[in-house]
C-alpha cells in the first residue's frame, strides 16, 4: 500500500474543531476526507467493450480513490482568508500515472515537451484553495482573490468540481459580488488550473484556460426567476495550449421557477460564438426539466422529466458547431458512468426522488436515452461508434443513495447500468452491456 493512504491518521490526530473568539472572528483547522471504491465492467474511462492485447486499461477495473483536503480558516471582521491543500490517490486503478505515463497528456503528438496533464484521479500535494475575501467594500459588494471554486445554481454553466477526484475546474480569479437578498450578480476573471500529479503549482501560473464569466440571479415575479450568464474561454499559460487559437464565448439566460414550489421548472438557452484555429464557432444548447413533488405521500416524491440538447458538427461545414460545455458538470446531469457530455447530445431523461428523516437520507433513480444527432466521425470513449444513418448511442440507468447521519458524515452509493444502441462491432464482437458502481464515505471535520 502506498504511503499516502496512511496520511489520514496523522491529519484526524493534528486537525482539531474551530476555536471561536467572537462571533466576527476565529481561526480554524478543517478538514475533509474522502474514500470512494468503484467497480467497473465492460469499460473504463478510456476504452469500451475492447479486451484485445493493446487495448487501453481493463474492462473489469475495482479501485479505492483517496481524497485528502485540510487546511484552515481565518476570519476577522470582514476579512476571511482560507488555504487548503489537496492530495488525490487511486489505488489499483489500472489507468493510472505509473502504468500510463502519457494517457493524461495533452499537447502537440509531434512535440515531446509541448504538453500540459489533466490527470482526474491522481494529484498530489496541491493547493486547493489559497484566497483572501472581503466583504463590505462597499454596501453589499465584495471581492474575492486567490484559487477558489465558483459555481452556480445547479452547476450545468459554472460547476463546483466535487465528485472528480481532483476536480475538474478550479480557479485562480479574482471576482467581484454584488449581492442583495436572494439577488446577485457575479463578475469574474482569471483562470483554470491544471491537474499534473507531478508538480505543485502556485496560483495564477499553469492555466490551462484563461476566461471568466459574468452570472446573475434576479427575481422577476413570485413563480418566476431568471439567470442570465456570459462566459469566456481562451488559450492559459501552460505549455502547449499557450499557442492554440481559441476564443471561445457563451451567452444565454436560464429562467426557473422559486425551489419552494411543489410543481417547479427550469428553461435554459446557451448560445456559443468565436473562433477556434481559424474556424468560426456557431453551436447552441437547450434544456427543458419540469418536476411535480408530492408533499402529502411518504418521502416527498418527486417525479421530473427533462430534455436536453446540444448541437454539433454538420458533415461538410467548415464552422464549428459542436457545443462546448462551458465549464460545466458532467456526471450530474448525463450519468455517471461519463460516456457523454452537454456536447452533440439529444438527451431524454426522467427521475424519480425520494427524501425523508429530516432530508438527510436522498435516493434517486434516473433513466436517461443517449442520441447523437451528428454521429459522424464522432468516437465515444476511444472504441463506440455508431452504423451508419443511426443516431441512437445507448440508455443509461443511476441509482444514487446518499445518508447524512450527522454533521461530520456523508455515506453514498451509486449504480449505473448502461445498454448500447445502434454501436458498430468492437473488435469483432457486437458491444455488450455494461455495469458500474460506487460506494463512497466523506468525514468532513469543521
Amino acid at each position: 500500500m502506498e504511503k499516502g493512504f496512511f496520511m489520514p491518521i496523522l491529519l484526524l490526530l493534528l486537525c482539531q474543531p474551530a476555536v471561536a473568539q467572537d462571533s466576527d472572528s476565529f481561526f480554524k483547522f478543517d478538514l475533509l476526507l474522502r474514500y470512494r471504491f468503484e467497480l467497473w465492467d465492460g469499460f473504463n474511462a478510456k476504452n469500451y467493450g475492447d479486451d484485445s492485447p493493446d487495448a487501453v486499461g481493463n474492462l473489469n477495473d475495482k479501485f479505492l480513490l483517496q481524497r485528502i483536503i485540510p487546511g484552515i480558516i481565518y476570519r476577522r471582521g470582514k476579512i476571511k482568508a482560507e488555504f487548503h491543500m489537496q492530495d488525490s490517490r487511486a489505488f489499483g486503478w489500472s489507468l493510472s500515472r505509473k502504468n500510463y505515463p502519457d494517457l493524461y497528456k495533452v499537447g502537440n503528438p509531434l512535440s515531446d515537451n509541448s504538453f500540459y496533464v489533466m490527470n482526474p484521479q491522481e494529484e498530489y500535494f496541491e493547493i486547493y484553495d489559497l484566497f483572501v475575501e472581503y466583504r463590505g467594500l462597499l454596501k453589499n459588494l465584495s471581492v474575492k482573490a486567490g484559487r477558489q471554486k465558483i459555481f452556480y445554481g445547479d452547476w450545468r454553466i459554472f460547476e463546483m468540481s466535487q465528485w472528480g477526484n481532483t476536480g475538474r475546474y478550479t480557479w485562480d480569479a479574482i471576482k467581484i459580488s454584488y449581492r442583495k437578498d436572494d439577488e446577485y450578480i457575479d463578475v469574474f476573471g482569471g483562470g483554470t488550473k491544471i491537474h499534473d500529479p507531478e508538480k505543485t503549482h502556485v496560483p495564477f501560473t499553469h492555466l490551462e484556460y484563461l476566461g471568466g464569466g459574468i452570472y446573475s440571479h434576479k427575481k422577476l415575479t413570485s413563480w418566476l426567476d431568471a439567470e442570465p450568464f456570459y462566459a469566456l474561454k481562451i488559450p492559459g499559460t501552460a505549455d502547449y495550449i499557450r499557442t492554440r487559437s481559441l476564443n471561445r464565448n457563451w451567452a444565454g439566460i436560464k429562467f426557473l421557477s422559486p425551489e419552494d414550489k411543489r410543481f417547479s421548472y427550469d428553461v435554459l438557452y446557451a448560445r456559443e460564438f468565436g473562433s477556434e484555429a481559424g474556424q468560426r464557432i456557431k453551436a447552441h444548447g437547450f434544456g427543458l426539466r419540469t418536476t411535480c413533488r408530492l408533499d402529502g405521500l411518504p418521502a416527498a416524491p418527486e417525479l421530473s422529466l427533462a430534455y436536453y440538447y446540444a448541437s454539433g458538427d454538420k458533415p461538410g461545414d467548415d464552422i464549428i458547431q459542436t457545443f462546448d460545455p462551458v465549464y460545466g458538470s458532467r456526471a450530474r446531469f448525463h450519468g455517471f458512468m461519463g460516456f457523454v457530455s452537454w456536447s452533440n447530445l439529444s438527451n431524454p431523461q426522467f427521475s424519480l426522488k425520494l427524501s425523508g428523516s429530516g432530508k438527510r437520507m436522498y435516493v434517486e433513480l434516473k433513466h436517461m436515452l443517449f442520441y447523437i444527432p451528428e454521429p459522424e466521425n464522432c468516437t465515444f470513449l476511444n472504441t463506440m461508434k455508431l452504423k451508419d444513418g443511426c443516431n441512437h448511442l445507448g440508455n443509461e440507468t443511476n441509482l444514487y443513495f446518499r445518508h447524512q447521519p450527522n454533521k461530520h458524515w456523508q455515506l453514498t452509493g451509486i449504480l449505473g447500468y448502461f445498454t448500447p444502441g445502434d454501436i458498430e462491432q468492437i473488435s469483432l464482437k457486437e458491444p455488450e452491456n455494461a455495469f458500474w458502481m460506487g460506494l463512497q464515505v466523506q468525514y468532513s471535520l469543521n
